[in-house]
């Protein structure tokens, strides 16, 4: 219905049953209120009509020169308005949209059931949705999320939603809010559509209003003369100034006859002279002409379109991306084209930075976690979800207390939240367990958000799994241990010697003047016996620990096997049983005592491992591996054995049996093992041109097999108990031990040299390059005060190039035949010395001397 309503709020005139409301007093109605009191336009909140029905009124102030006459008021069903006009904002079915009045009514909703209802009324059952309306009903404006599930009338919008509210200023000093709710994923798709629709439903209010004004324009024009149509019309122009979009009035050729203040902003103009009169495709950019032709040609034929984003070129020549929509209607009695712009183009910068840095932030390697202020999870990147284990719908809405792993004390967690609640980042390593329990090390920065107000609205966590480079640092300080280890080795490995020297070379002499019958003898062997195994053992430990090269001989593997037993034994508990079968006679190996028996333990310690809990069989086999088998394992027929080591423990699964080789590889505990076992195994055995096998299953043992190609036993060097070498010439013996001095004087003397000896080695320089002393050979030891072995070697060089020498070493990662050939020594003897190896050396190089 159209009314004409007085000064004082009765209708004077409607066009709905005029002569029965005609007189009727409507100023109690809050719209006539307004109109009356602000003389302005007045768009009215949904009210109860005269006719009883729910409508809403547009009422367009009457003036006679100054002087307020009244208004013209025009009615609108309210179920019109939501059903054609507003339901542009259902967005999807997954979102939810609502239209409220300042005064709390709910405009329009794609929840059908609310429309017309007070949000109190609608919302009773939903306190974060009272929440979102009461923000929405004093105008304000921003996000909101909701973390429980909204259930209404069979609807189920389940999962945590977000919701972006805005007013609608209208004239008046009214306002509708618009808000739209949608879920976690589909918040950044959807803020782009969110913005075409509103700007939409602007375009279409304000389009209603301008069909109004011209209906207004219309009953005017009967009634009054030529001078009020125009001042009419130039309160139109001035209302749609007003209008922040820019409006453009155009004719079927695409002529503009009107732009507003908002068009000359956006094309940089001062005033209109530049653009009336002139063609709207004269500023269309030339990639988009087509297009916006064909969408001209759709409205003249009565179709209508979406609102849509083209590029326009301003008189100045720069590019400008806007946001267009055009509307058909009657103005001044003649057809138009109602063009409405809007500038999106520093909108649509921000929307691909806010794209990139999406992407950026989805494609992160980095776990990316932002919580609100209680610490509820709103967002996790792709990242989170492969390193934790947990989906992102199954993140979303908990606390991220679902990653603890017990590691950190509550005084930890208190200390971060305090620094992060006082808006300071944290810093720092977390232990965090994932989905499957397993336990993760990550580098965590934890950051406070703020508003525009400066208040902490949200936490953001950057992460990286670092569980990969933490094993590294832990297996390189192993490492350096080992090799600290090594260098102690080194050191005990040289006083050791020297010991070992002097027992070794006493007990040979006193073998040499002891009745072979007699029983002391018998002792003295054994203490030969033990003697060697003890620089055996110290050769295996500097081997081991990298300082010394294993040198490869043949060596008998029955007898490696056989010493180890004992060693296995005792660090056995005696819920494992040991068998023992070997199934061949004496064979020899190429290699060195130490590689064989470290094989042996690792193998065997792996097996007790493996039986450790239930304990169970060991069983060490020895066989010789047959032509046919041995052509198929080891591609030849060359005599081969095989060394079998079998358990009854555990066994191991198709997985871990991959990689068992690997260095560092373990499934046993942290500080159980290292990993280095059977890789070292794996090394050995290879060094020796042989082949590891393994056969396993969960639950049915393990067994490892040893292929290793024979050697022929040596057979060159003089026989044990042939002669001794003797001589008559003289020797010097320099050394700082005094144990060594007196066993290698009683050690030359026996053999017929004569022997002078001294413990410092300057000493015997300068009586050597006096003359004082004269000698056939020097024998002298490296690591002594003042000088060392090659240092003096050198200098004796100088004085008698001929003079041979002899360099003796209990220890020295830094000594070995090459070097010290290079500073011109004949030999190298590393001690500890038995005598037939020192008669041997000194005759074999006195000898060549003379030559």
């Amino acid at each position: 219905a159209v009314s004409r309503i007085d000064a004082a709020g009765k209708i004077i005139y409607t066009t709905n049953r005029a002569n029965y409301y005609s007189g009727l007093d409507v100023s109690g109605q809050l719209h006539n209120q307004q109109i009356i009191r602000y003389q302005k336009l007045i768009i009215s909140d949904v009210f109860i009509s005269v006719q009883g029905e729910k409508s809403i009124a547009f009422a367009y102030p009457v003036f006679d020169g100054d002087q307020y006459t009244g208004s013209i008021t025009f009615l609108f069903p309210f179920s019109r308005i939501t059903e054609k006009k507003l339901a542009v904002l259902d967005l999807a079915t997954q979102d939810i949209s609502i239209l409220l009045s300042s005064r709390g009514t709910i405009l329009a909703s794609s929840l059908s059931q609310l429309q017309g209802h007070n949000f109190r009324t609608g919302f009773a059952d939903h306190p974060e949705m009272l929440e979102l309306a009461a923000k929405m009903k004093h105008g304000k404006q921003g996000s909101m999320t909701l973390p429980s599930a909204v259930t209404m009338d069979e609807t189920d919008f389940t999962g945590v939603h977000h919701a972006v509210y805005t007013p609608v200023r209208l004239p008046g000093n009214n306002f509708w809010s618009l808000a739209i709710i949608t879920p976690e994923n589909n918040v950044l798709a959807g803020m782009r559509e969110f913005r075409s629709q509103w700007f939409l439903a602007t375009t279409l209010i304000f389009g209603i209003f301008l069909t109004l004004s011209w209906l207004l324009l219309k009953a005017m024009a009967r009634g009054r003369e030529e001078q009020k149509q125009q001042a009419m019309e130039k309160q139109l122009a001035a209302l749609l100034d007003f209008i922040p979009m820019g409006t453009v009035i155009y004719d079927r050729n695409g002529w503009i006859s009107y732009v507003n203040k908002a068009v000359l902003k956006l094309l940089d103009l001062e005033n209109s002279d530049k653009i009336i009169n002139r063609n709207v495709f004269d500023f269309i950019h030339d990639d988009y002409r087509s297009f916006v032709l064909e969408r001209l040609e759709n409205l003249l034929v009565g179709n209508t379109h979406e609102t849509a984003v083209v590029k326009i070129v301003t008189p100045a020549g720069e590019i400008k991306n806007v946001e267009e929509n055009s509307f058909p209607f009657i103005f001044t009695g003649q057809f138009r084209l109602l063009l409405v712009l809007r500038d999106v183009t520093e909108e649509l910068k921000k929307d691909a930075v806010q794209r990139r840095l999406v992407t950026a932030i989805e494609q992160a390697k980095e776990s990316i976690v932002i919580t609100d202020r209680q610490g509820n999870i709103e967002y996790v990147n792709p990242a989170f979800a492969e390193v934790s284990g947990y989906k992102r719908e199954e993140a979303l809405g908990k606390n991220p207390r679902i990653l603890k792993s017990e590691k950190h004390d509550e005084e930890f967690y208190k200390k971060l939240w305090d620094t992060i609640s006082n808006g300071q980042d944290w810093q720092g390593i977390l232990t965090n367990k994932k989905k499957n329990g397993e336990l993760y090390t990550e580098t965590a920065t934890i950051s406070p958000v703020r508003d525009i107000t400066g208040t902490i609205t949200h936490f953001v966590a950057v992460k990286r799994d670092i569980t990969h480079e933490t094993e590294l640092e832990t297996k390189l300080r192993q490492a350096q241990k080992m090799e600290a280890i090594g260098t102690l080795a080194g050191g005990i490995a040289h006083d050791f010697n020297n010991i070992l020297g002097g027992i070794l070379g006493f007990t040979d002499i006193a073998l040499l003047k002891c009745d072979p019958e007699s029983p002391i003898h018998e002792f003295l062997l054994n203490i030969r016996k033990g003697g060697k195994r003890a620089a055996d053992l110290v050769q295996q430990i500097l081997t081991f620990s990298r300082q010394s090269t294993a040198e490869k001989k043949p060596t008998e593997i029955t007898a490696i096997i056989q010493e180890s037993l004992p060693l296995l034994r005792a660090s056995f508990p005696s819920t494992i049983n040991i068998n023992l079968s070997i199934n061949i006679e004496k064979t020899w190996i190429l290699a060195d005592s130490t590689q064989l028996q470290q094989i042996i333990i690792n193998l065997c310690t792996n097996a007790f491992h493996a039986m450790q809990e239930r304990g169970g069989t060991l069983t060490i086999q020895l066989d010789e591996l047959e032509g046919d088998e041995c052509e198929k394992l080891m591609g030849n027929k060359n005599e081969t054995i095989k060394l079998s080591i079998a358990d009854t423990g555990v066994g191991i699964n198709p997985e871990t049996l991959a990689r068992i080789f690997d260095p560092f590889y373990t499934t046993k505990e942290p500080g159980v093992g290292t990993g280095m076992g059977l890789s070292v195994v794996h090394g050995l055995v290879q060094e020796l041109d042989g082949k590891v096998l393994v056969d396993s299953a969960p639950k049915q043992g393990t067994i490892f097999t040893i292929l290793l190609p024979t050697a022929k036993p040596e057979t060159s060097g003089a026989a044990e108990n042939s002669s001794l070498p003797m001589g008559t010439e003289h020797i010097l013996v320099i050394d700082d031990e005094e144990d060594i001095l007196t066993t290698s004087r009683m050690m030359l003397t026996h053999l017929g040299y004569k022997v002078t000896q001294c413990n410092n080695p300057a000493t015997a320089l300068v009586k050597l390059k006096t003359g004082e002393w004269h000698c056939d050979l020097v024998i002298t030891d490296q690591t002594m005060p003042f000088l060392t072995g090659l240092e003096l070697i050198q200098e004796l060089k100088k004085i008698y190039p001929e003079l041979p020498v002899i360099l003796s070493s209990g220890y020295s990662d830094k000594i070995n035949e090459e070097r010290v050939r290079k500073v011109g020594a004949a030999g190298l003897l590393m001690k500890p010395v038995e005598l037939r190896d020192f008669a041997v050396i000194i005759r074999r190089i006195i000898d060549q001397s003379c030559r």
